[in-house]
């Protein structure tokens, strides 16, 4: 049976739009407020191999109205030759789990208190910088980079163990946060959890005054026979939105403040909502570049919550 060229046509358009819907499926149904993560559209590429792999366990409070309510990720840091990452397994895991699935998209779901923390961080050697990815929401990724700040530690008297190895206490003030840690000369690195750096040995321990973030190392491992890569995420759709960590700071301030200004910014169309579910106004969003795919772009908000702000407990305060 021959086919006609505008059947053809419409044959094609329908498998670009399902592929598109797919893709864009995955960014919609994760781009909500406090859901941090990597998003599934990105791939990944080699930057170096791992000899050392680092396990922390993290507790957080992520919101400054809800104190009691305790949050838990795994943490990772990879060292290598060049290249250190650190980074959340459990996002890893959820990105992994959904790149390999098959049929319909299911986000991945964690049981318990378990909900991870989507950014990575790249600690380059020979350069003495940091690079950062964080996102405000799977549409918007953000990466900038560092020098590598000097943190003015207190080396106390104070001795304790961890993991079996000799610890040391340091205490210091770095990025808005009193820090309490334990560090150990056994192992010479200097390195440590997230951004905490600067002493003569791993970082085996570290918690903020008040205990909203608590790192404590759980697992040492070598595995230089592994040759385990140290990767980089690369965009598949979209772009980076280069900037500076002030500028981050910025952007991830404004979202939390006025969620639904910022989503429109980001390429969301917005349907206000009411109590049962009517639309009462339909809000489109004035960035261009996205305007095309608002009907799979789109979000609804309850009228109530137009001009809610969302409180949240950033690792950094300044």
């Amino acid at each position: 049976m021959k086919l006609s060229k505008a059947c053809i046509k419409l044959i094609v358009s329908y498998s670009l739009y399902v592929a598109i819907y797919w893709s864009m499926g995955l960014l919609f149904l994760h781009a909500q407020p406090n859901q941090y993560g990597i998003t599934r559209s990105l791939s990944y590429k080699a930057l170096d191999s791992a000899h050392l792999r680092i396990v922390y366990s993290l507790s957080y409070i992520s919101d400054s109205l809800k104190l009691n309510e305790v949050w838990e990720d795994r943490k990772i840091l990879l060292i290598g030759d060049s290249v250190r990452h650190f980074y959340s397994d459990y996002q890893r895991c959820s990105d992994s789990a959904t790149t390999a699935a098959k049929g319909p998209f299911r986000p991945m779901t964690f049981s318990g208190k378990i909900k991870p923390e989507g950014y990575d961080m790249y600690v380059f050697s020979a350069e003495k910088r940091r690079t950062v990815f964080e996102p405000v929401t799977d549409l918007s990724l953000y990466r900038y980079q560092e020098e590598i700040e000097k943190v003015q530690w207190n080396i106390s008297s104070d001795t304790g163990t961890i993991l079996s190895y000799p610890c040391k206490k340091a205490t210091a003030c770095f990025r808005g946060r009193e820090w309490e840690v334990w560090f150990t000369m056994d192992i010479p690195l200097d390195a440590g959890p997230w951004k905490l750096c600067g002493l003569p040995g791993l970082i085996m321990k570290a918690s903020d005054n008040r205990e909203h973030y608590v790192f404590e190392c759980i697992g040492i491992e070598n595995i230089s026979k592994k040759k385990q890569p140290v990767i980089t995420p690369q965009r598949t759709y979209g772009d980076f939105i280069e900037c500076t960590r002030q500028e981050y700071m910025k952007a991830q301030r404004q979202f939390y403040e006025n969620y639904v200004n910022s989503l429109l910014a980001m390429g969301y169309n917005i349907s206000i909502i009411d109590d049962s579910g009517h639309r009462m106004e339909l809000i489109k969003t004035p960035n261009t570049k996205f305007a095309e795919r608002h009907v799979m772009w789109s979000m609804k908000v309850n009228a109530t919550d137009r001009y809610k702000k969302i409180p949240y407990n950033p690792i950094e305060l300044e």
